[in-house]
Order: C-alpha cells, then sequence, then structure tokens
C-alpha cells in the first residue's frame, strides 16, 4: 500500500466543535509525520471533518461531501467523521464505499493509521481558522490566537430540536488536575485568552461530583493571574444552578466572555423545547454579571420560527438586547430524528421569511440609534431561502 497522503478539510470551520475536531487531526497526523497535502488532486486519503448541527449545516455538509466524493471517490480512500458521522445513519447509503468514523469512536483512526502517538493523547489547545481557509488546510497561516481548554464532552440537557444525545448520551469529564496542567502550558507559551470549551460548560463535573463553580474556584487560586478566560456555552438552567457559588471576584477580574444560549425568551416555547429554566431569573443573572464586570462581553442565541412560537413571542426575544451585548439568531428548521420534528403547529416557510426580514429591521433600528452589532444573523437570506424553497 502506497503511504498515505492525506487531504484533511472541515465542512464548518465556524463551528467551534467543528474546528476543534479537524483540528484534532491536523496534530495527529502532524505529530504522526503523515504526510499531508494541500490539493486533494494529490490525495490518496480525504479525511472530512462534518458538522450536522441544524438543517442548514447538515446540507451545506453534503453538498461538500458531494463535491469530493464524485471527483476523487475512484483514486482516493474517503473518510467522513465527526458530528453528522453520528447522526445521519444514511450517510453510508449516500456515499458508498466511504468509511464512516462517529464523533464517538475517533480511536478508529489508531487502527487506520497505525500510528506512534494515539489520536488520545494528542493535544489540541491552539485552534484558529485560519489554518483551515475555506475549509482547506494552510498551515503557513497558522497563527497564535486563543488557547482552548476543553472540559468535557456531554451535556445534562436533552433539547427537543437537538440530537446530539446519540453522539454523546452521557457527560465525559476532564479532571481537574489536567485542565490546571493544560492552563499552566497555555499562559506559559504566552497566551493571554483561555477558552473553556464544551458542549455545555455548566455539565462539567456532574461526572466527577464537582461542578463548574469548583473549578472555577480552583483556576480563580491559579499562580499565574495574567490572562482572561472565556466560556464557551454555559447552558441557562445550569448558570441558574450554579450561580450562587460561582467566585464573583474571579468573574470580575478574570473572565472576558461568556455565551449564554437562551434559544427562546417564552415559556410556553422553552417547554415544548424541554428547556426548563425562568428566563426573568436569566436575565437578572445576566444583568448582575455586568455589573460585576461591565467590560464582559455576554452573548446568546435565539432560536426563531419554532414550532408553535407567534409573533408576539418572536418580539419577546429582543428584551435579551436589554443584558446581552449580542444575541445571534438561528432560524429553526426541522431535523428529522428529533422530537421537536414531530412538533404540530408548524410555522408556514413565508411566515420565516417574514420574520427573518423582521429580526433584520430591528437590527437596522439599532444601528441607527447607534447600538450595532447587537444582533446576527446566523445565515445569509440564500441559505435560508434555499431551504423554504417548495
Amino acid at each position: 500500500m502506497l503511504p498515505p497522503k492525506i487531504f484533511l478539510c472541515s465542512t464548518y470551520i465556524d463551528c467551534t466543535r467543528n474546528l476543534y475536531d479537524t483540528t484534532h487531526l491536523y496534530y495527529f497526523f502532524k505529530n504522526n509525520r503523515f504526510h499531508l497535502v494541500r490539493r486533494p488532486s494529490r490525495a490518496n486519503v480525504i479525511v472530512i471533518t462534518t458538522c450536522g448541527f441544524d438543517r442548514i449545516k447538515e446540507n451545506r455538509t453534503i453538498r461538500m461531501i458531494r463535491h469530493y466524493y464524485q471527483r476523487y471517490k475512484t483514486k482516493s480512500r474517503i473518510i467522513l467523521c465527526g458530528c453528522l458521522a453520528s447522526t445521519c445513519r444514511t450517510l453510508g447509503d449516500m456515499f458508498p464505499g466511504t468509511t464512516i468514523i462517529a464523533a464517538e469512536d475517533s480511536r478508529a483512526f489508531n487502527d487506520i493509521f497505525k500510528p506512534g502517538i494515539p489520536i488520545g493523547e494528542i493535544k489540541t489547545n491552539c485552534l484558529n481558522k485560519k489554518l483551515f481557509a475555506q475549509g482547506r488546510l494552510h498551515p503557513e497561516r497558522a497563527a497564535k490566537e486563543d488557547y482552548y481548554i476543553h472540559i468535557c464532552e456531554g451535556c445534562v440537557n436533552n433539547c427537543s430540536y437537538c440530537d446530539y444525545k446519540m453522539i454523546h448520551k452521557h457527560v465525559t469529564s476532564k479532571p481537574a488536575a489536567k485542565i490546571i496542567s493544560e492552563l499552566h502550558q497555555g499562559t506559559k507559551a504566552g497566551f493571554k485568552r483561555i477558552v473553556l470549551l464544551a458542549d455545555d460548560c455548566g455539565s462539567y463535573g456532574v461526572d466527577r461530583h464537582t461542578d463548574l463553580a469548583k473549578l472555577l474556584d480552583l483556576l480563580r487560586k491559579f499562580r499565574n493571574r495574567d490572562f482572561k478566560l472565556a466560556i464557551n456555552f454555559l447552558e441557562p438552567r445550569r448558570l441558574v444552578t450554579l450561580y450562587p457559588e460561582l467566585p464573583k471576584g474571579f468573574i470580575r477580574d478574570h473572565v472576558c466572555e461568556i455565551c449564554i444560549p437562551l434559544q427562546s425568551c417564552s415559556r410556553r416555547i422553552l417547554k415544548r423545547m424541554n428547556r426548563h429554566y425562568d428566563v426573568a431569573r436569566v436575565l437578572e443573572i445576566a444583568g448582575e454579571i455586568k455589573r460585576l464586570n461591565p467590560g464582559i462581553h455576554l452573548s446568546t442565541h435565539i432560536i426563531y420560527g419554532f414550532p408553535g412560537e407567534t409573533r408576539k413571542e418572536l418580539f419577546e426575544s429582543f428584551r435579551v438586547l436589554d443584558v446581552f451585548d449580542e444575541a445571534i439568531y438561528f432560524c429553526y428548521l426541522d431535523k428529522p430524528g428529533t422530537r421537536a420534528a414531530y412538533l404540530d403547529h408548524k410555522v408556514p416557510k413565508q411566515e420565516i421569511l417574514r420574520r427573518t426580514n423582521m429580526i433584520k429591521e430591528k437590527r437596522r433600528e439599532l444601528r441607527s440609534s447607534g447600538r450595532p452589532g447587537l444582533i446576527r444573523m446566523a445565515y445569509t437570506d440564500r441559505e435560508i431561502k434555499a431551504l423554504l424553497a417548495p
């Protein structure tokens, strides 16, 4: 067999999890001295990390896989990995002859490539979108940016629109000693911004009789204090539970960013999403954090067009703009296999387009009043219209 010449690409590096998985594979191949090539035409192995967070990302991923499959299936082994490889049961039928490695089965890379360093021992802390410009590897563009510490896999939540439980049924947390060790390595290397990365940082420790508050307290005692910390996803229900124990001084002095994905401000819609928390309490806590640390950047996610949502309930979501620095709006589309896909009272396609325009109008209103950047659309008009077309 010819020595592998590997072309590595990502279907959606704007997803931090996808970027993490792709970077992890990059270091796996690089540290094991495999030959990485920048053009698929030069490869005999093509590795594609997939994203299947929602319908838009799933469709984009399948288009990209089809592009490589149609051109290179006869000369290259094609390996599909990442989230969609776990959640899409028909991926093998769509692309026969490909090797599919589920996200939870990354050790399969050891069986295929017989590396000197197993994939489980590869550290992945430096994530950089420039390394994968347009999804392709560009090693000369790598630069020192943020330092990521992946603290846990899985999530205690069970949202009706999400199929991620198919990948990680249970939470698996990294030992605190390893997190401290990675923090030490990052600060020693000169990184000033550390990002805690997880599907839900608030789920950290449920499998180890600890929690995020205790972890932050350990970081508070870390000897080198010359860093800022970002928390990438802290689910609202866990925030409410953990907030009384969170070290307030550490948040004031060292936390620079938290993403708290509310998804809706309607109690009725949250119930349909199987998300259980009091929005007023979450906004109250977010306000307290802003008063404690005025320089912190708080962001949130909002899903609009969820089954049963009214226009009034959409307008309620604009309440977050009184507290959060940024709200990212995601258009809801049914994802087969999720419980939400079977809910009644679907919002009509034309109404979703109208609501998209309403959100954009609110964004223009904020910009004209001197408050730019508060609202961001997760998808382009073209992407939304393509999926809503008859």
